[in-house]
């Protein structure tokens, strides 16, 4: 890779042994990066959702090692403005991880605008809007995780982890966290180098954001 960027590009397996050898974790630990999401609904005056916003926070460890090269202390802005966009065109090969359904029904988002990368207190924030094909109006499911389990998502805390922008009066965001834990043993490399997204693993430990509209 060129340059000094360093994308998240979570599926290359080159990528993975590097995070391994980098990472504080034990050596067969899974995941291998930690992801506290925050989402931001953005509605048209006609109470249609049009977009979501993502800010993805990456954990200390994946941070500190995506930064090496990027300058002393805080890296540059013309470096966290490539780092963010070639991060972001590496998550469409995965859907950006990001489920969105209205009334049950997914929908397909346009090309990602808005690439931006911020660095504080140790660690990296990615942000992105994500445009809907088509503006739906609708009960609101959006989950964000990885099927493979590679990245852990998890939804920050308290009032922060989702806004509305521009919702009609009445409209609320609730947080559904999984139930069952991920488990602490028996989560060797072998076993997920045999996962594929049909696998969906990773479907047991999403998070889930209802947004509903009396």
């Amino acid at each position: 890779m060129p340059g000094v960027t360093k994308p998240i590009r979570l599926r290359v397996p080159a990528l993975a042994g590097v995070l391994l050898a980098a990472s504080l974790s034990a050596a067969h630990a899974h995941p291998h990066v930690w992801v506290t999401t925050r989402a931001e609904f953005v509605f048209a005056p006609d109470g249609r959702v049009t977009a979501i916003r993502h800010a993805w926070t990456f954990d200390p460890s994946y941070s500190a090692f995506t930064v090496q090269g990027l300058g002393q202390g805080i890296p540059n802005a013309e470096a966290l403005a490539a780092l963010a966009r070639d991060n972001v065109e590496a998550l469409g090969d995965s859907g950006y991880f990001t489920s969105l359904k209205v009334d049950g029904r997914r929908q397909d988002f346009s090309g990602p605008e808005a690439p931006a990368m911020t660095y504080a207190d140790g660690q990296l924030t990615l942000h992105f809007t994500l445009p809907l094909k088509a503006p739906a109006r609708g009960a609101l499911a959006l989950e964000v995780y990885d099927p493979t389990y590679f990245v852990a998502f998890s939804l920050a805390e308290g009032d922060a982890v989702a806004a509305l922008k521009g919702a009609p009066s009445g409209c609320k965001a609730v947080a559904h966290r999984p139930k069952s834990a991920p488990p602490q043993t028996g989560m060797s490399e072998s076993f997920f180098a045999a996962l594929t997204d049909a696998a969906n693993y990773g479907v047991q430990f999403a998070n889930r954001i209802i947004v509903s509209c009396s």
